[in-house]
């Protein structure tokens, strides 16, 4: 996975290297429209689960200011929840009960963000945006639930989103970036001790790297 991500790189900064500008781009007023893949990491699972796999999505970007942005995207990526916690006393006073269960799914989300745009070297600039989603389950699959727990979840769910990365225009019309952003998402399942109750939420982040356009000189 990692070799295709540097591959796609390198071929698209050598296609444009021609169009490469020494003007300080100013986005200000314009939409940029593009595609970015990357990998996707649960970290909600507990169990020994695998936690990588790939993701993609669609961008829409409008430039409201030089250094500031809104953008909304469709993302479709796998997400997940395990847990097991047994039983557990101490001189018959129970501590804990027993709560088990694995969450596996699929979800299209739609995160919109505002992102703040700061230059580091000429048109290369890093960012750091923040956001909500809303996610819809096209899959789920709920297994080795206690039978004290419930599986009646919404298949529809906000999750708040935020990320840092690098983004470099090209030219005018062209930019690259890289990305890396969490999701924290929908509780799948609880926990109860003498210390109260703990949630288990779905947790992603996921890596992106994408290239998007604007038709507007």
């Amino acid at each position: 996975m990692k070799a295709i991500l540097i591959i796609i790189v390198l071929s698209l900064l050598s296609n444009k290297i021609t169009s490469q500008t020494n003007e300080i781009v100013n986005p200000k007023g314009k939409w940029f429209f593009g595609v970015e893949m990357g990998t996707n990491k649960i970290n909600s699972f507990y169990s020994g689960e695998t936690k990588t796999s790939f993701q993609g999505g669609i961008l829409t970007e409008y430039y409201f200011a030089r250094h500031w942005s809104m953008s909304a995207r469709i993302k479709y990526f796998e997400t997940g929840v395990s847990f097991n916690q047994p039983n557990s006393s101490l001189f018959g006073i129970p501590l804990t009960d027993a709560g088990s269960g694995t969450f596996k799914g699929n979800v299209i989300a739609i995160p919109i963000d505002i992102k703040w745009e700061f230059r580091i070297y000429k048109n290369l600039g890093a960012n750091l945006k923040l956001g909500y989603a809303l996610n819809m389950e096209t899959k789920n699959t709920y297994s080795n639930y206690s039978s004290n727990l419930s599986t009646d979840y919404p298949k529809q769910y906000g999750s708040v989103n935020a990320g840092v990365g690098l983004n470099y225009f090209i030219n005018k019309k062209m930019a690259v970036y890289i990305d890396v952003e969490k999701y924290n998402g929908s509780n799948k399942g609880h926990t109860e001790s003498i210390l109260g109750k703990s949630s288990y939420e779905v947790e992603n982040v996921l890596m992106n790297l994408g290239i998007k356009y604007s038709f507007k000189y």
